[in-house]
């Protein structure tokens, strides 16, 4: 045997169970001195044929029996020689064969615990982990999705909000249905793949909390259900609302093309809803359930918090982040909450809270830091409430007693901060520490929602940096901010590299064509034609698709005219419509005199009307004749249902708070939505801006191409 491997052949003979296989491959990890994130980075820069999620090397490395190929891939990415896999392999052989993998447990031989239900509340008469089950009204269509599952295979998948019950009312519906029916639940696709790869037999895979699958790497597909369905497979998972409607909006509405994957694979799913507030109903029957046990009678007489949170004791979490002990304390519940609520999902190590935790304090806090500040601070966020649930709950790195880091209790990221963009010294840390590349990928996507398109960059880079992916959005990012020809070298470098990345190519083929383009009107903007400058600053956001559609509306194309109209008028730009309406261009006037009577421009209207604008004139009629006042109050309960539907995971409800929000002009809240992240808020606060009279464009145009600060400025480029 090398001595590179460590590990002798003796050592491998002597090996009679796959505890001590994994042993001997921990000895390889320790001799390499390699964490489980440095595996997974490895296994990605090396391009092999499964990656090495840590949820799934780490139970390998405990005992857990590793697909064969797999151990390959761990073996090369320990720098294993080709001859001495071979005896591993032989080892692995011949294991297999004497020592078969355990059975599949039952359902009913798990415990809820390890299912996923949260900790409960205690009493000092309560009995067993749970309390009594309180039926809810969605109980019999959901237990008619999984008994249908029983012939066929199902997908079922709960959405609501933190605490609402989910997995309670998925556990006791299986347990009616299905309790001897074997369950597995996956810590990645990877386990899934393995599990296709096996013998098909009946089974529930619980994959509980679903946003772990969604956009990971490998990504769960439409296409793995399916096959998972005919085994049969009884499939169930939870959501976030907020998870679900990011990824369920239709492409052509705006959604990323990357989450084109995760809608497919949703749309295959029966969905449940979970509301997170008892109906008539349910209250009643937790008050006869309630005579009984003394939880349930607990929770329904705490008034300022819904049944299933008061039971995961979610208010208390919420009222020790309010009336923390210090800032300090209060800072890094936040800072924890903001990391997870911006998509990191892996443990927050302690000097990701000692280098973040700057921008939630005053300076006089950062400088007059106690001693002990973060210890303290960290064991405030992990005292148990009801001996059961902390709003920071350390947990390990898959070998007991090292700490990799803390995770933030769901409930307590759901409500906090939703409408604060994180400070920058957040962003900083978060993208300079992750090293996950779903973590990486999910940091680009929160802060392009928020503009925030200096941190999305950096997200971008670590990715493609460690990684090699991400090359696209990236250079698209390059493009957008005016940087053509670096975005073109970023492209060139990586196809020399990987010559069959075809969304890669397609991209640097679009930018190539658009180059001739750029340089004519950058030229004209360099010679003083304001216009020229504007047309530029648009072409580098939008790709040139509106100078695409003038020059086929100037053409004669009448459909690309009432196209190019809709594109103005849901940009907000006044002046142009105006200016195409005045040459006689009918789907200008009637974009312009839409979105006039939407804002309420009676003036506006009434001069175009005294013109002859005949679109004009019928907007204006029917704004007067509608003779209809502003009812604040009205206006203010329509945006808390809005805000309640997006809450409960409604697709149209963003959709229609961003447009409410923009018909009513309200720039200061629209801002807020951008800062939380909401569905085109983004592209709604930018029209608005455009749409006023006296906005300076040329500051329009920075923010459409550079976005905001943490902080909410527009952002600066170090270069300019």
């Amino acid at each position: 045997m090398s001595f590179l491997t460590i590990v002798s052949a003796a050592d491998l003979a002597d090996a009679q169970d796959w505890a001590a296989f994994g042993r001997l491959l921990s000895r390889l990890k320790a001799a390499r001195d390699m964490s489980l994130s440095e595996i997974q980075s490895r296994a990605k820069r090396l391009r092999l044929s499964r990656d090495l999620p840590r949820a799934t090397v780490s139970p390998v490395m405990n005992g857990r029996r590793p697909a064969k190929e797999m151990l390959s891939c761990l073996l090369t990415v320990f720098d294993v020689p080709q001859a001495d896999q071979a005896t591993w392999l032989e080892t692995w052989n011949r294991l297999a064969e004497t020592q078969p993998a355990g059975p599949i447990p039952r359902f009913d031989e798990v415990s809820p615990r390890q299912l996923g239900i949260h900790a409960a509340i205690t009493a000092e008469d309560s009995f067993g982990d749970l309390p009594e089950y309180v039926g809810r009204d969605f109980d019999d269509e959901l237990r008619k999705h999984i008994s249908a599952g029983i012939e066929r295979g199902c997908f079922v998948l709960l959405l609501g909000r933190s605490s609402s019950g989910k997995t309670r009312s998925l556990y006791e519906a299986v347990q009616v249905v299905a309790p001897n029916w074997p369950v597995v639940q996956p810590a990645g696709t990877g386990e899934i793949v393995e599990l296709l790869d096996g013998p098909r037999q009946k089974m529930i895979v619980w994959l509980d909390e679903m946003h772990r699958f969604l956009g990971a790497d490998p990504r769960l597909t439409k296409e793995h259900v399916i096959r998972l369905l005919h085994f049969p497979a009884i499939v169930v998972a939870t959501l976030w609302p907020d998870d679900y409607l990011k990824r369920k909006t239709p492409r052509g509405l705006g959604a990323p093309a990357e989450l084109e994957n995760d809608r497919r694979l949703l749309e295959l799913a029966e969905v449940v809803s979970v509301p997170d507030v008892l109906s008539g109903p349910e209250l009643a029957e937790a008050e006869r359930v309630a005579e009984t046990d003394t939880r349930i009678r607990f929770a329904l007489d705490a008034k300022d918090a819904g049944l299933t949170q008061v039971l995961a004791a979610g208010p208390d979490l919420l009222h020790r982040w309010e009336q923390a002990p210090d800032p300090y304390a209060k800072a890094v519940i936040s800072f924890a909450a903001d990391a997870r609520r911006l998509g990191v999902l892996s443990p927050m190590p302690e000097d990701a809270f000692e280098s973040a935790i700057g921008g939630y304090l005053t300076s006089s806090q950062r400088v007059n830091r106690p001693p002990r500040w973060l210890a303290d601070a960290l064991a405030f966020g992990g005292q148990e409430l009801h001996g059961a649930v902390s709003a920071l709950t350390p947990v390990d790195d898959g070998q007991a007693g090292l700490l990799a880091g803390y995770v933030v209790a769901d409930y307590v990221a759901q409500h906090i901060r939703r409408t604060e963009c994180p400070p920058r010294s957040a962003w900083e840390t978060l993208i300079s520490l992750a090293e996950d590349a779903e973590d990486l990928r999910r940091l680009a996507v929160a802060a392009n929602a928020r503009m925030r398109y200096c941190h999305e960059e950096e997200a971008l880079r670590r990715l493609f940096e460690l990684h090699g992916v991400g090359v696209v959005e990236l250079a698209g990012l390059l493009f957008r901010s005016g940087r053509e020809r670096e975005a073109v070298d970023l492209l060139r470098r990586h196809l020399r590299e990987v010559p069959d990345d075809r969304p890669a190519a397609a991209r640097l083929d679009h930018t190539v064509a658009l180059a001739s383009r750029i340089d004519e009107v950058r030229t004209a903007s360099a010679d003083g034609d304001f216009e020229a400058g504007r047309r530029l600053a648009e072409m580098f956001v939008d790709g040139g698709e509106a100078d695409a559609l003038r020059a086929r509306a100037d053409a004669g194309s009448l459909l690309a005219e009432e196209d190019l109209a809709a594109l103005l008028a849901d940009r907000g730009a006044v002046d142009e419509l105006r200016e195409r309406a005045d040459r006689g261009k009918q789907p200008a006037a009637d974009s312009l005199a839409e979105l006039l009577a939407t804002h309420g421009r009676t003036d506006a209207l009434q001069a175009r009307a005294d013109a002859g604008d005949e679109a004009a004139a019928r907007q204006l009629a029917k704004l007067l004749a509608s003779e209809t006042t502003v009812d604040g109050a009205a206006i203010q309960t329509q945006l808390a249902y809005l805000r309640r539907r997006i809450s409960s995971g409604d697709e149209a409800a963003a959709r229609q708070l961003t447009a409410l929000l923009f018909d009513l002009r309200n720039e200061a809240e629209l801002k807020r939505e951008v800062d939380a992240g909401t569905f085109q808020a983004a592209e709604r606060f930018v029209a608005l801006l455009n749409a006023t009279e006296t906005v300076d464009r040329t500051l329009v145009d920075r923010i459409r191409a550079h976005g905001l600060d943490a902080g909410g400025i527009p952002y600066t480029p170090r270069e300019a």
